[in-house]
């Protein structure tokens, strides 16, 4: 298990599908988890999240703009 923002470091430009291990309590944020999948294409990575069956998330590897928040937690 890695902090979800080490492994988005390691990517450019990629999407990202982790699994997740930890959310904090609070705010439900996913804290730590681990590389199910990455890549450039969106659709790929929203379609092996489909067919994954834990609790997962998906976002991109690089930083949002400030005027935009995106988060997709699927269980």
């Amino acid at each position: 298990s890695e902090k979800i923002e080490e492994i988005r470091k390691k990517f450019n430009n990629e999407w990202l599908l982790i699994a997740i291990d930890d959310i904090d309590p609070s705010t439900h944020e996913p804290l730590n988890g681990h590389l199910l999948m990455h890549g450039h294409n969106r659709n790929d990575v929203h379609k092996l999240a489909k067919e994954y069956s834990g609790t997962a998330y998906v976002v991109h590897s690089d930083d949002w703009p400030e005027d935009l928040a995106a988060c997709f937690i699927i269980h």
